[in-house]
């Protein structure tokens, strides 16, 4: 059949940036001497081997990937702890975002008390975040964990200065986000550590989606991981921070956990775990898994040098075979010229073609939204079904209070032909085509891909603007209430402007 819609081409006419250099000047690799370690094979099966055992018998041999999908907040943190708490050899963590609030000290606690048990940990998070490194150099002080900086900046506490003495380099960020225990059970999608990810009271919650995963895929996530880790890119801590002698003691972390009441918060009230369905399909053995043939996908990180996406590589011949619908799920959507020719040549040639994004009043990235708007009235004139999220669409939980004033899409997934799901870090921009790395599953399970799209098909209306075009001008219209805006929904006059001027500046490169 023809190439109705190349992802390269999708991509190909985004800016391409040359970056140089692995780490600066400031932080040289050749005054130290850093331990490569890989995953743990483990000699007897693990708790979470013996766990999923019985799934996993029936599938080996046809080397499927099991996955539960993580939906809710509550529900994908209560996921990370149950597989930390159940850990027995080896955790890795990589994250975009590691926050210090109740969500981050959390999992961290609970790391803490694998490291205490035997369990090696490895933290490797992206340095775009600001993080106290004494607290990081305690942590990794463990003779079980060890924490690792992606790129660093090289002046900790002038990044301002920082970025602007190295910025070609400092621009290249891991995006990449996944946690995996024991080299048996992983959990990857979009969530970073943070209140807003995970249904806690926050100015934000994000709408998700994480993917918790046995089988191959699992053994992929372990080999990307690894080769994250042993990079130039990774940075032992202590490298970074200055040498002291820093430790946490076991008083020291009961002191901490009890001063800001971690355990109480969630065994108990509002946030209560146990009262969470997901608790007791953990506790009985009960967690059902779609199976279905798939592979993980993750770009080098070398990603900017070598000028080459191998997500997009490979993510470009599973969208190139597509026949009948592609459904893109996008927080930060940046589709460009050339992307937005690609989109409206699929509808031309016969396919369903459905983009769900955010409205201006609920992203986050208002300049984001500056350079999307570009592009709106030409998609939707050119056939694509296109909405976009409200700020006040209900997010489903269990959790009946949040506090956020606001929500906001953070999902980033396809569905293909109602046969295929794509689920990982990746947006559909400029940045995650040319500037971070990224990672994402792709798995053939029609039963979850039909799920999903029929959820989108009843929820959508309500939870979204769809965008229109009506004797010439572009409207939202509203399903839900009949009503017809001419104008971005619930957006103040200053985001407004926020957004207009943003897409007049020679940024769209760098979204």
């Amino acid at each position: 059949m023809p190439n109705i819609l190349s992802i390269k081409n999708f991509f190909a006419l985004l800016l391409i940036v040359t970056l140089s250099g692995c780490v600066s000047s400031s932080i040289d690799p050749s005054r130290y001497e850093k331990q490569s370690s890989y995953t743990i094979i483990n000699d007897e099966p693990t708790k979470l081997d013996l766990y999923f055992a019985r799934e996993v018998a029936s599938h080996f041999l046809i080397d499927e990937t099991g996955f539960h999908p993580l939906d809710k907040g509550h529900d994908a943190l209560l996921a990370r702890l149950a597989i930390i708490e159940t850990a027995q050899s080896s955790i890795d963590v990589q994250y975009y975002i590691f926050r210090d609030d109740e969500a981050g000290n959390l999992i961290a606690w609970r790391l803490f008390e694998a490291a205490e048990r035997g369990v090696r940990v490895r933290l490797l998070l992206d340095d775009m975040q600001k993080y106290d490194d004494n607290d990081l150099l305690r942590f990794s002080s463990h003779p079980n964990i060890e924490v690792r900086m992606f790129n660093p900046h090289h002046l900790r506490s002038a990044r301002g200065i920082a970025m602007l003495s190295d910025f070609e380099r400092l621009n290249h960020r891991m995006h990449n986000k996944s946690l995996t225990v024991d080299g048996v059970v992983s959990i990857i999608g979009g969530r970073n550590v943070g209140n807003e990810y995970y249904s806690i009271e926050s100015t934000v919650e994000f709408s998700d989606l994480d993917l918790m995963m046995v089988g191959k895929a699992v053994r992929q996530v372990n080999r990307q991981f690894d080769l994250y880790w042993n990079s130039d890119y990774s940075v032992p801590i202590e490298w970074i921070a200055p040498n002291q002698d820093l430790r946490y003691t076991d008083a020291d972390v009961e002191a901490w956990v009890n001063e800001l009441g971690l355990e109480a918060k969630f065994s108990g009230g509002q946030y209560d775990f146990a009262k969470l369905p997901l608790y007791n399909d953990l506790v009985n053995g009960t967690v059902e898994l779609y199976w279905g043939i798939g592979d993980l996908l993750y770009d080098l990180p070398n990603k900017p040098d070598s000028k080459q996406s191998t997500l997009i590589d490979s993510l470009s011949v599973v969208l190139d075979d597509s026949k009948t619908s592609l459904v893109f799920i996008s927080p930060y959507f940046v589709p460009t010229e050339q992307g937005t020719k690609d989109l409206i040549n699929a509808v031309e040639q016969g396919l369903e073609v459905i983009i769900i994004t955010n409205s201006l009043a609920s992203n986050d990235v208002f300049a984001v939204h500056g350079w999307y708007a570009k592009y709106r009235e030409d998609l939707v004139k050119g056939g694509v079904e296109l909405w976009e999220v409200k700020s006040n669409a209900e997010i489903k939980k269990n959790w009946s209070l949040t506090g956020s004033s606001r929500s906001s899409l953070h999902t980033k997934a396809m569905v293909i032909d109602k046969r295929k799901v794509f689920v990982g870090s990746m947006n559909l921009d400029p940045r995650s085509a040319h500037l971070n790395t990224e990672m994402g599953v792709v798995i053939e399970q029609p039963e979850y891909a039909n799920k999903v799209y029929d959820a989108i098909g009843k929820e959508i209306s309500k939870t979204a603007y769809e965008l229109k075009m009506v004797d010439g001008d572009l409207i939202w219209f509203d399903h839900a209430t009949g009503e017809t805006l001419t104008s971005e929904p619930d957006a103040s006059i200053w985001r407004r402007m926020g957004a207009w001027f943003s897409g007049i500046l020679p940024i769209e490169e760098q979204l």
